[in-house]
Parts: structure tokens; C-alpha cells; sequence
């Protein structure tokens, strides 16, 4: 009866998948019923399945609903890390274990959208290879039009 409840959660979620603005993305932070959406690298993360972990309460809770990429690629839960999108300044470590953030996040979670108001830049190569390489073995995470990664509206790269 859970696994069928938590199914019918998962694609109720499903419908609330797209791009956002960093401001629409603040209502997802699992607190009334929401689900828990967070970003890292201009591409928004649905880790609704974890709620222990980035929940209101959980360890990496001021994660939910924001961009986490300079909090993760500098291993900081500050308040002041959360929403800096800027990772200009990043040693090579830093960009490393941000890196090693959005690999883990590629494998257990779907990818909801990219977020409008992107500073980033574009999404590097080598996810985007990792990810058509899953999708080759039927496993996509992707539920945007034409996958992530395609350079323009009729997918083609």
C-alpha cells in the first residue's frame, strides 16, 4: 500500500516539472506538503524521495527550494551559500565536489528543469554524455522535451 502511495505522489510531482525562475523554485522546500525541489548548476533536482536528508528538518534542509551549488561545492549549510549562484571563484576541489554532488544527484534523482534565470552557463558535456549513455541502456532521467542537453527546440545537437 506505501509503494502504491508513494507512486501515486511521485506522478502527482511529475505535473509540477519544468523550468523555473529561482523564485518559483522557493515554494518547493517541502514545507506544507510541497514537494523538495533544489538546483545546483542551473538544473533543478526533484529529492522529494529524501525528505530526511532535504526535508525542513533534515541535514541538508536549507538546500530545499534553492540553489545549492555553492553550499555543495563548498561542503557550507550557511544561509549566505544558499541562492550565491556564482562559482567563479572556485578551487579546483570545490568545483570538484560540486561535481561529485551532481553526479550523485544524476543517478538517484529526476531531473525536474533548468532554471530560467541561469548564471552558470551551460550544462557541462560530460553529463550530458552520461546521461544519453543511460538513456541508451533505457534508464532517463530527463523528462524535459527532448532531453537535457540538446541544442535546440526539435533536439537536435
Amino acid at each position: 500500500m506505501e509503494i502504491k502511495r508513494q507512486t501515486l505522489r511521485a506522478e502527482e510531482r511529475k505535473k509540477l516539472y519544468r523550468d523555473m525562475s529561482s523564485k518559483e523554485l522557493r515554494q518547493y522546500n517541502g514545507e506544507n506538503d510541497q514537494p523538495i525541489f533544489l538546483a545546483t548548476r542551473d538544473i533543478i533536482f526533484d529529492v522529494s524521495t529524501n525528505p530526511d536528508s532535504y526535508g525542513p528538518d533534515g541535514g541538508y534542509g536549507v538546500f530545499g527550494g534553492r540553489d545549492a551549488s555553492r553550499g555543495l561545492g563548498k561542503m557550507s549549510l550557511d544561509d549566505e551559500d544558499c541562492d550565491r549562484r556564482d562559482i567563479k571563484d572556485f578551487n579546483d576541489y570545490e568545483t570538484e565536489t560540486l561535481d561529485q554532488w551532481i553526479r550523485m544527484f544524476l543517478h538517484k534523482y529526476p531531473i525536474v528543469g533548468r532554471l530560467k534565470d541561469s548564471v552558470c552557463g551551460k550544462v557541462p558535456d560530460e553529463w550530458i554524455e552520461q546521461m544519453k549513455e543511460e538513456k541508451a541502456r533505457g534508464i532517463d532521467r530527463s523528462i524535459l522535451p527532448g532531453g537535457l542537453g540538446d541544442d535546440d527546440e526539435n533536439g537536435n545537437n
